[in-house]
């Protein structure tokens, strides 16, 4: 259900862009897609070509690149893509607008690139961040990106699939665990920050070959499951091993434990009931994901203390955190509910 016009033998992330396309093109039902060899789409402009067929998506700079077309409509279509003058309409991505991704909790707008007019670095770029979360924490805002962008060209090129460096990322989980228990803090830290890194590739990667999978994403949200609960509990037991008697330690493992339970069980009864998540009500919430306390922020919480030698009151810290957490999240629990009675709860990007 593809023709590809031209010749385009660059890769993007180990594919080129017409084994992209093929890959997208399922979406399209019975249409038909028409696209140019160096065309680079983002899946909601395949979407956008699905529900408009008939109508051409140009490159910024105005080179045709595809149309979704009924079967008696190809040969048109071709030649339309080869520069022959036709009677379809030609539009570009900054026409359609932006478009509000849920499962990214942003909005973007698409993507309609043409390898040739734009680098090959240019283009990974750009696709790459098409496909990265909007509404996260600070170090997977800021501090991630770049490294996870040159590991997910490293593991593209090396044909390494998702799954892969999921499970890598699952065992590191365990190594990162085993180093906290026995009191290995720093190297405990060193693997628990790998670990975080690949769980943004994954995905990452996942997107950008167009290869998610039903077992990937179990997998990949099982470990976000496990691995909190696991780390704190076993961070516990090597502070009380490099710091012994330190009466905050236990009590501060226990409080970090169970405000991850409560905030866990708000945010998905505010999904359940609300049916967004609740770090997508208000521009408030979405900033307050950025330093709400989950694994990245008692990571780093907890890296400072090490260095500052001062792991036991670090630790202290996080739990102290986590209780103004939950209280922030259940107070806007409780602020969406009263809202709800006279308006609906929508997401502020939506």
């Amino acid at each position: 259900m593809i023709t590809i016009v031209g010749d385009c033998d660059q890769r993007l992330f180990g594919l080129t862009p017409a084994q992209r396309l093929e890959r997208q093109a399922s979406r399209l039902g019975d249409l038909h897609l028409v696209a140019h060899a160096s065309a680079v789409l983002s899946d909601d402009t395949v979407s956008w070509l699905a529900s408009h067929p008939g109508t051409i998506i140009a490159s910024a700079e105005g080179r045709p690149l595809a149309v979704a077309v009924e079967a008696d409509a190809i040969d048109s279509a071709k030649a339309a893509l080869g520069g022959s003058n036709s009677a379809m309409t030609i539009t570009r991505t900054d026409a359609i607008g932006p478009v509000y991704v849920r499962k990214l909790r942003r909005t973007l707008t698409p993507l309609a690139l043409a390898l040739g007019e734009q680098s090959r670095d240019a283009v990974e770029r750009k696709l790459f961040a098409s496909v990265y979360k909007g509404v996260t924490d600070l170090v997977t805002k800021y501090a991630w990106p770049e490294p996870a962008l040159w590991l997910t060209r490293g593991a593209a090129a090396l044909g390494l699939s998702p799954n892969a460096v999921t499970i890598a990322g699952f065992v590191l989980t365990f190594v990162a665990g085993w180093q906290f228990y026995v009191g290995n803090l720093a190297e405990g830290l060193v693997a628990a920050w790998l670990m975080t890194l690949l769980d943004t590739v994954d995905g990452k990667l996942a997107r950008v070959t167009l290869t998610s999978s039903w077992l990937g994403n179990q997998l990949d949200h099982g470990n976000d499951l496990i691995h909190p609960p696991l780390w704190w509990y076993c961070l516990a037991q090597g502070i009380s091993t490099v710091d012994p008697g330190h009466p905050w330690t236990w009590p501060s493992c226990w409080v970090i434990l169970a405000a991850y339970v409560i905030g866990r069980v708000l945010e998905r009864g505010f999904k359940k009931k609300f049916k967004i998540n609740p770090f997508m009500w208000k521009r408030f919430d979405s900033r307050f994901r950025m330093i709400v306390s989950r694994r990245n922020i008692i990571l780093l919480i907890m890296s400072v203390g090490l260095i500052a030698g001062r792991p036991a009151e670090a630790f202290a810290l996080c739990a102290a955190w986590s209780v103004v957490s939950v209280l922030i999240q259940g107070g806007r629990y409780v602020q969406a509910i009263g809202q709800s009675r006279h308006e609906p709860i929508n997401a502020w990007l939506g």
